[in-house]
């Protein structure tokens, strides 16, 4: 059974990781694609949505498996002190960053957040959340060489 759980945690960190590299590429293309920037900005928002909770799902089964495996030895690998890094920029994103953004967008509207008042606060936090998401991305490389 331990077998079975530490395969599985190392596939859905793998799913997980390879989800945050191919969202910078599906985001990327959803913008050029769809000529709305508010319809292409939350189907992407609902992308990041899914990816976010499959990452804390994720990241929380690596810690839970590490733990349960090596007891409190575990927090002694840098593996468990990655996972929690990242759950914690997860975290931080989801619950902190991402309902100021979607704040801004309902304060702004009818118009796009991006024509209105609201303009430079909302690049200013989609700035700090492009950064931590781009910080999940390389860490959640180095988490999946330290699980292999």
């Amino acid at each position: 059974m331990n077998l079975f759980i530490n395969k599985l945690s190392f596939i859905f960190t793998s799913i997980w990781v390879g989800g945050l590299w191919a969202m910078l590429m599906v985001t990327y293309v959803i913008f050029n694609i769809i000529p709305s920037s508010y319809i292409a900005g939350v189907i992407v928002s609902d992308l990041f949505t899914y990816i976010n909770i499959f990452g804390m799902g994720t990241l929380f089964l690596v810690l839970v498996y590490g733990f349960h495996s090596e007891s409190i030895r575990f927090f002694k690998k840098i593996q468990a002190w990655l996972a929690l890094f990242i759950l914690a920029i997860v975290c931080i994103s989801f619950f902190g960053i991402n309902p100021i953004l979607e704040a801004l967008k309902l304060e702004a509207f009818p118009k796009e957040v991006m024509e209105s008042v609201f303009a430079d606060r909302f690049s200013a936090w989609h700035g700090i959340a492009s950064i931590a998401y781009l910080i999940q991305c390389i860490l959640g490389i180095f988490l999946l060489l330290k699980s292999r």
